[in-house]
């Protein structure tokens, strides 16, 4: 009697294994990581670093035995430590650090979250706690047509508004209550939109999957160089 092999039935493939995989290629290809290496090259000189609202401590991570994080998110803390790294709890808007007692200060994707008014205490705190000559880096997004894919965003601060705040503090005519003194403009970097902005909103896996061809496109260095959605901004304590 013939035995017929009856084949087995295709192995079911997992959503999570393809989430994985674009949660690699977000990372292979992600702006933030590049915006951080960027930040090390004007503060890996420095001997005391601070990183203000540090997240799960990324940034940290390169250098963990001279960085010190803050966060207002006490999950985010809790896994810093699980690190092994230094993270405090505690509000941009009021450091729980004294004067002049870091050599450079980091902070990333956080001014977007402020009010005017806030965005100048904030400004004013990182510039507070650096030493006189000390570093201060920060990076933001402003594309307003992208920026408020984010629910946690009250405006965007383009540079021409960091710009106005630094003149105000000098120029008596510009002051109306938005200036910060004590720094002043050392270098500025933009980060590039990709060079086809894929928005696909239909789903949430479609909105992964555009999230995934925009970081490959950034990866491979496919982007507009006319054009830019965010930058990092270099300052220098007077």
């Amino acid at each position: 009697m013939l035995s017929v092999k009856i084949p087995k039935p295709m192995e079911h493939i997992s959503i999570n294994k393809f989430f994985d995989l674009g949660r690699s290629l977000n990372n292979w290809g992600s702006r933030a990581a590049h915006e951080e290496k960027l930040s090390w090259r004007y503060l890996e000189a420095g001997s005391r670093i601070l990183d203000v609202a540090c997240g799960i401590g990324n940034f940290i991570s390169v250098h963990p035995n001279k960085t010190v994080g803050i966060d207002i998110n006490e999950e985010s803390i809790k896994h810093c430590r699980t690190r092994g790294y230094d993270a405090r709890l505690g509000n941009a808007l009021d450091l729980p650090f004294d004067d002049n007692i870091f050599d450079g200060v980091h902070s990333a994707h956080v001014m977007h979250a402020f009010s005017s008014q806030q965005a100048i205490r904030y400004l004013s705190e990182l510039i507070r706690v650096v030493r006189p000559q000390g570093t201060i880096v920060i990076s933001n997004l402003c594309d307003p047509e992208t920026i408020f894919n984010y629910p946690e965003v009250s405006r965007p601060y383009p540079p021409e508004a960091l710009f106005r705040m630094l003149h105000a503090s000098t120029s008596p005519k510009s002051r109306v209550g938005t200036e910060i003194a004590g720094a002043r403009f050392h270098a500025i970097h933009f980060r590039r939109p990709p060079l086809v902005q894929f928005r696909f909103v239909g789903s949430e896996w479609m909105w992964h999957a555009a999230t995934v061809l925009n970081s490959l496109q950034y990866g491979c260095h496919l982007r507009k160089a006319w054009a830019f959605e965010g930058y990092t901004i270099v300052l220098t304590k007077n």
